[in-house]
């Protein structure tokens, strides 16, 4: 107790300075908000409530608590005792493991009977859930620091737990049925005993990434619209539940992919968060991947969630009926599995969210070195914050442009790129540009199959060597490839038999859940040639390549 004290007093302190230094600002959001997964690892009740302190010290006003996902449903629901004597266990104590380890769906399969194995019990399982009255107590907690808790519950995908827990709920394994009155009936039923715990003016129903049932989405939004509005509480739900019909403008839009859709929203009448994920997203890295916990991917250090883009959205709301209520940062957990790893990926980065739902008009420089003193002091208080002291920052070679013979050649694919990680198109492999440590940077292309393309240098060259670098996530199955060739040839459209050059994958960085990899290929001194063919293989895991410059010396 005296430590919990102490830290709120020097995280108070801190939060005293921070006010002073700072009296220019413009308007606040009235939604300031950061959410966390607690499905897919589960986090007990003083670790929230830790979280909570923090929110109220630095500004920020809404915990929206993701409860229910595939990986496990979390809050007590009396009507429906299975939700979490089954649905809030599993095999595995984390989201890896589980995810990689669970029976696999079938095309034609219907109902939960190839799921509920990858469930457990109580008893045998890994996980757990809050009681109605543990999570009214954690209510009553937040509000006396000015925090108000907004539950989510997920319908109609990323619902397997449920379907395993009640199979008559389900379309298939992953989605509720949204042609039947009776899904309706259990949602009405569940969602009144949510609205009996949280006071909350708003209800998140989710409404995201249903693979199937599409032509009922939008009807069925309404019909769980319906009976939000009638326990007297507004919906939220997900971006995909943004449709051109203006009666729906009632649903409160929660933009997550392209923050344009926020100023889409606003016009049609919405109100919108903003919490768009290349920003605002924190289950990514935060400083050079190497040495970092393992996260989803991606690079989001502090400096560019600042920048999350909000001035579209504001100027919509000055001509519309909509508006922009505010801001979130979001922290989804599969691979966060331990609270230390959860203070980790929030702190500092969720500072910027609320620095820029305070409408506070510093320069960013101001509000890091602010920053750091802040993250300096949670470390002293005994919170695991990221130490700001010690960033590395963005990868080297993508600082400055690369000089070497291949820049501006032509490049002929044989094996043609994926349009959703085109990059630059052709010309990006020889645009003297490298990667950094995003994937989607608009630098690093992306293959969804093996590698075949040519290098036309435009004339004859003398070449010694030819580099390639390759990216690996884990997270979103992005793998290094098994195996890098090059071939001089005498012309494009060459036979292959020429000499080849090969280098293997080292095996040993096969599980590393983050590198950017070289390979490196020196060919024979005096090698002449105009083209060269490039290959590169996949492993037996098949995935996405992911490859820079080529660089030719």
């Amino acid at each position: 107790m005296k430590k919990h004290i102490l830290s709120i007093l020097v995280l108070a302190v801190c939060l005293f300075s921070c006010t002073k230094a700072n009296q220019e600002e413009t308007a606040q959001m009235e939604w300031r908000g950061l959410m966390i997964d607690v499905s897919r690892h589960f986090y007990p009740m003083d670790v929230l409530k830790r979280q909570i302190d923090l929110m109220g010290n630095y500004g920020l006003n809404v915990l929206h608590l993701h409860l229910t996902d595939a990986a496990g449903w979390r809050l007590e629901i009396k009507k429906y005792p299975r939700l979490t004597d089954l649905g809030a266990w599993r095999t595995h104590q984390t989201w890896k493991e589980w995810w990689a380890q669970r029976p696999r769906a079938t095309e034609d399969t219907k109902g939960n009977e190839w799921f509920a194995p990858a469930f457990s019990d109580a008893q045998n399982g890994f996980g757990g859930y809050y009681t109605q009255e543990e999570m009214r107590q954690l209510v009553a907690y937040a509000q006396e620091r000015g925090i108000t808790i907004v539950p989510e519950i997920e319908f109609p995908a990323h619902s397997e737990e449920v379907v395993a827990a009640y199979p008559w709920v389900g379309y298939n394994h992953a989605e509720m049925d949204m042609s039947k009155d009776s899904t309706y009936m259990f949602m009405a039923d569940v969602l009144a005993e949510v609205a009996d715990i949280f006071p909350s003016p708003y209800i998140h129903v989710g409404g995201d990434e249903s693979a199937t049932q599409k032509g009922l989405q939008s009807e069925a939004m309404r019909r769980i619209q319906k009976i939000v509005e009638d326990l007297g509480r507004r919906m939220i739900v997900w971006d995909e539940g943004l449709t051109d019909n203006p009666a729906d403008s009632a649903q409160i839009i929660m933009v997550w992919r392209n923050p344009d859709t926020a100023t889409e929203a606003i016009r049609l009448g919405h109100d919108v968060i903003m919490c768009p994920s290349n920003w605002c997203y924190l289950d990514s890295y935060q400083d050079r991947p190497t040495g970092q916990p393992e996260a989803m991917g991606g690079y989001r250090p502090l400096s560019h969630i600042y920048e999350v883009p909000l001035d579209s959205a504001l100027s919509a709301q000055e001509t519309s009926t909509g508006r922009l209520l505010g801001i979130q940062a979001c922290i989804f957990t599969e691979y966060v599995p331990t609270p230390e790893n959860l203070e980790y990926q929030i702190w500092p980065r969720a500072l910027a969210i609320a620095e820029r739902g305070l409408g506070r008009t510093r320069s960013y420089e101001e509000f890091h070195q602010w920053a750091v003193g802040v993250a300096d002091s949670m470390r002293q208080a005994g919170i695991n914050a990221f130490d700001l002291c010690n960033e590395y920052g963005q990868r080297r070679e993508s600082l400055q442009p690369v000089e070497h013979l291949a820049r501006g050649a032509k490049v002929i694919y044989n094996s043609p790129y994926n349009s959703f990680y085109q990059a630059g198109g052709d010309s990006t492999l020889t645009d003297g540009v490298c990667g950094t440590w995003n994937n989607n940077d608009q630098r690093w292309q992306g293959f969804i199959r093996d590698i075949d393309l040519v290098l036309d240098l435009g004339q004859e060259c003398e070449v010694s060597s030819v580099e390639l670098s390759f990216l690996q996530i884990l997270g979103p199955e992005i793998f290094l490839p098994a195996e890098v060739s090059v071939a001089p040839m005498d012309k494009a459209d060459a036979d292959g038999t020429s000499v080849s050059y090969i280098q293997l994958m080292d095996s040993t960085l096969a599980d590393v859940p983050f590198v950017v990899q070289p390979y490196k290929l020196d060919l024979e001194p005096q090698t002449k040639t105009r083209y060269l063919h490039i290959t590169a293989k996949r492993t037996p895991r098949r995935g996405w390549l992911f490859l820079d410059e080529v660089v030719v010396r």
